[in-house]
């Protein structure tokens, strides 16, 4: 009834339309009714009124002021106490009053210069000294204030608001003990006073009396069954616990009672955020933000997102955190993660190099400045802050791993084993230490180092199944098939939901040609999960190739239903396979209907545009990737414009992806390829340089600097970079295979065969390896040889063109069946239909069997892609002696010879001989 008498009488005072006009004592005595009532705003419209009436009625200004400060109009306050003491310098009290406004507009300095003036003409007063208490506890001079506080407590020993005041400094000083004392003296005085409760809960927090905070919140929750400050409090100490469902609890009830709020939602968010289900928490956390942005729900929405790799949703919502909160590192080192994992190493750069601005000493920024200088290919940088990491923070583990991983590629292996045997020691529980150790002993073959890592980590816990897993791997690697199926069926016993084991196993069967038991393997994942999509695809890749299509489809098409990236990718393949590239394209856009930005799905649409010839599209969706990705796009249409045999804006995009990145060795690598394509070869010289000043210890830049040479026929300098190669990389091929083929231009093919036998023995089913004997063999006219190892290389990879090729030319040659030749050559036409040296070969073949109208078509089309081999001037001339087209065979033959002049070949002196003949 009071309120709805005050707001008629503010309706007839701000219309000036009573029936007898106030006077201005009578308005000021309103607003002092209003300001007693707890009604500051009628309060400002009634001394308004009165300072309508008389401009210099300094007494109304300055309850006007004190009723703006009750509004938190501080400006307003500000601006009527000045007013006041323009009228009335002597009026002391408005000195006291504008150092309250001062203080809430956190204007510290000039708060405590108006509390001392008022102080110069008044006696020494409790609340004055608390006031200049609080500035100087604004500006985080907290002995100062404290000692203030103690002296406004030695006049008034009673006063509650300095107590709680002096309460909070010590908390804040970490003074915990004598907080406390002082919050139960309050208490005692006051057992109702909410503010110490909170303070209490504050201090047992603070000491990890988690049990003794949360009966102090029930405590003010007995008093306020809908205190919000509470409910949320307690809300976060359940979630602290793990007590989600507590949590859930607090959650539903603040959203019942306070439905308007952020508690609720965010705190619900944060309920969801740790269940793991991530689109409910940010449903929640959207709303919080809506009715109060606050950084928190921003952070758990991106953390949201960066679980669900929505990377560009998780990088807004850091960014907000960072603009909201600038000085919360976390926020910074998530940003900098997000774009890191999104591949911008170089905004990550700028994060982490704010986040150290504000502290020099954070080893987690360092350790993730060193993650992006990796990412960078600043190896000495990212080296440099693992050691600033582990000079900080020497049990940081993940640290030592990566200086490992950083001498690893640098070829620094036994630094690199050294740190990653730091790391395990550091922390022996923390798997990643000990696998990425295991990988590193895999990877230089010392397996029983694996072995016995492994086994150390057993802790007789589900976990044990990654280790036992891995075992198995090691197994393998020494060739004990027996031990590492025994490892894998254990780890399948430690954790039957972990599939790696029985992938694993599958994997061993089908390569011992145990194809059931693979099978059953698979089987045995889709009866755990049925829509184990890794499982159906390698279900659907058996059936095909037991040439049972249905079977096969019906399994691709269960995959896909899982609507992953992955099982789109493989059944686009599948009807590549069966070539029906416009089926492909079909799923490929299905899957971008869901994953508009995934760059595997475009890469590979871009790679079947490419094959069907069809460069404009295949140019639309490369430029789409380098939108997303403006590396990997460039790469593709600088590949793309090679094909169309535009090596220079081939180079030229590579060379502007140069200018952003100058250490990106493998567009280097690139770079020096497409210059020796166009033969220039002191410029590919330099980029290979280039390489190797970048990454000095990598074998890299001294295999493509040998290629040059090689191509250059510098031979003694190939041959010293190559065995430089091969010291930093012995296990490599790079290296090796082009020492191979060094020793084959020097015609030493014995050292050539045992080279390619010793990668052989270490890889016996990698394809080219046996394409590369099989070569030599046919220079040495050892045709037997020749074709046992083409045919092995086609077992191991049927679609090898150069070994179905060579083949195919074998076999017409006499050493073989015509029509088995015919197959062999025609499937290389169908899949390299643009190679001069199919075409070639395919003619052969037609020629021997005595179509010369297609063998002529072919010899020409070979010409065409090749106009400098000789031996195909000379094939094309045989073809058209045999159509009677002399003069045309006799323009060929002389051809022949003058590229043979240039580029010896076998059949020299028969082409002259002929020639002679026609003369």
């Amino acid at each position: 009834m009071h309120k709805v008498f005050v707001m008629a009488f503010l309706l007839i005072i701000s219309a000036g339309c009573s029936s007898q006009q106030m006077t201005k004592e009578q308005y000021f005595n309103k607003g002092l009714e209003f300001l007693q009532s707890g009604h500051p705003s009628g309060a400002i419209i009634a001394f308004k009124k009165a300072i309508e009436q008389d401009q210099n009625y300094f007494e109304a200004r300055f309850k006007l002021a004190n009723a703006y400060i009750l509004n938190n109009k501080f400006e307003s306050a500000e601006r009527e106490l000045h007013k006041v003491l323009r009228l009335n310098p002597s009026f002391h009290e408005a000195h006291l009053l504008l150092s309250k406004a001062y203080l809430n507009l956190r204007m510290t300095d000039k708060a405590i210069k108006e509390a001392e003036a008022y102080m110069k003409y008044s006696s020494e007063d409790a609340e004055t000294y608390e006031i200049i208490a609080q500035a100087y506890a604004i500006k985080r001079d907290y002995l100062k204030s404290e000692e203030l506080l103690n002296k406004a407590l030695e006049i008034s020993p009673q006063r509650i608001s300095s107590k709680l005041l002096l309460a909070e400094i010590l908390i804040v000083e970490g003074n915990l003990e004598s907080a406390g004392r002082i919050i139960k003296e309050i208490i005692g005085q006051d057992r109702d006073n909410i503010d110490a409760l909170y303070l209490l809960a504050r201090v047992q927090q603070n000491s990890n009396d988690l049990n003794g905070a949360m009966n102090t919140y029930e405590i003010i929750l007995s008093k306020d069954s809908k205190d919000r400050v509470a409910c949320f409090r307690m809300g976060n100490i359940y979630l602290n616990n793990k007590n989600l469902d507590k949590a859930k609890e607090m959650a539903n009830r603040l959203l019942t009672s306070h439905a308007k709020r952020y508690e609720g939602p965010y705190l619900m968010g944060l309920v969801h955020f740790f269940n793991k289900q991530y689109d409910e928490a940010i449903i929640s956390l959207k709303m919080a933000a809506k009715r109060k942005p606050i950084a928190g729900a921003s952070y758990y929405m991106g953390l949201c997102y960066l679980a669900k790799e929505r990377l560009e949703l998780a990088s807004s919502e850091f960014q907000r955190v960072t603009e909201m909160s600038p000085g919360l590192i976390q926020g910074q080192l998530l940003l900098a993660i997000t774009h890191l994992r999104n591949g911008r190493a170089e905004e990550a750069e700028k994060v982490v190099a704010r986040a150290l601005e504000l502290d020099e000493s954070n080893a987690f920024a360092h350790n993730l400045l060193g993650s992006v200088y990796l990412a960078l290919g600043k190896n000495d940088l990212a080296l440099k802050e693992f050691d600033r990491t582990v000079e900080l923070h020497p049990e940081l583990s993940d640290a030592y791993l990566k200086k490992g991983f950083v001498k690893l590629i640098s070829g620094n292996q036994k630094d690199a084993e050294n740190d990653f045997v730091s790391a395990v020691e550091i922390s022996p529980e923390l798997l990643n230490s000990r696998i990425l150790l295991t990988k590193y002993y895999i990877h230089n073959k010392k397996f029983q180092d694996a072995i016995r890592t492994l086994k150390e980590g057993f802790e007789g816990t589900p976990r044990d199944a990654l280790l036992s897993n891995m075992i198995g791997i090691a197994y393998l690697g020494a060739k004990d098939k027996n031990r590492a199926i025994e490892f894998f069926h254990k780890a399948k016993e430690f954790n039957p939901e972990f599939f790696q084991p029985y992938f694993n196993l599958a994997r061993v069967y089908l390569n011992s040609k145990e194809k059931d038991k693979a099978i059953s393997e698979y089987m045995e994942v889709l009866d755990i999960d049925t829509n184990n999509d890794d499982a159906l695809i390698m279900l659907a890749k058996i059936m095909e190739a037991d040439n049972k299509p249905q079977e096969a489809l019906s399994y691709y098409m269960k995959a896909k239903e899982q609507k992953r990236p992955e099982a789109y990718i493989a059944l686009a393949q599948y009807y590549l396979r069966k070539k029906e590239n416009e089926k492909a394209i079909n799923i490929l856009d299905e899957a971008l209907v869901h994953d508009l930005k995934n760059l595997d799905v475009l890469d590979m649409k871009g790679s079947i545009y490419m094959v069907d010839n069809n460069y404009n599209a295949a140019l639309s969706v490369y430029r789409k990737m380098e939108e997303l990705d403006p590396d990997s796009g460039a790469m593709k249409l600088a590949g793309l414009y090679e094909v169309q045999g535009d090596l220079d804006a081939a180079i030229e995009k590579l060379e502007s992806l140069l200018i952003r990145r100058a250490d990106r060795t493998e567009i280097l690598v690139k770079l020096v390829s497409l210059n020796m394509k166009k033969e220039h070869y002191s410029e590919a010289e330099r980029r290979a340089k280039e390489i190797i000043k970048l990454k000095p210890e990598n074998a890299t830049g001294h295999s493509m600097l040998a290629s040059v040479y090689l191509a250059t026929q510098k031979l003694d300098e190939a041959e010293r970079e190559l065995k430089t190669a091969i010291s930093m990389d012995p296990n490599g091929f790079n290296a090796r295979i082009p020492l191979g083929r060094l020793y084959v231009a020097r015609k030493n093919y014995e050292k050539a065969i045992k080279v390619y036998k010793d990668i052989e023995n270490e890889k016996p089913e990698y394809a080219p390896i046996h394409f590369l004997q099989g070569s030599i063999y046919d220079e040495l006219n050892k045709e037997d040889l020749a074709i046992a190892k083409y045919k092995r290389t086609i077992e191991l990879s049927p679609e090898y063109v150069p070994a179905l090729n060579n083949l195919a030319y074998l076999y017409a040659s006499g050493y073989g069946s015509i029509d088995e030749a015919v197959d062999l050559a025609e499937k290389a036409q169908q899949l390299m239909p643009k190679s001069g040296s199919v075409a070639d070969t395919i003619g052969w073949v037609l020629y021997k069997k005595g179509d010369y109208d297609e063998a002529l078509k072919n010899f020409i089309k070979a010409t065409h892609y090749i106009p400098d081999e000789p031996t195909i001037r000379y094939h094309l001339a045989l073809a058209y002696l045999e159509k009677g087209m002399n003069a045309s065979a006799e323009e060929q033959f002389k051809n022949a010879i003058r590229l043979g002049r240039l580029k010896p070949f076998a059949e020299f002196e028969e082409t002259q001989t002929i020639l002679r003949s026609l003369d």
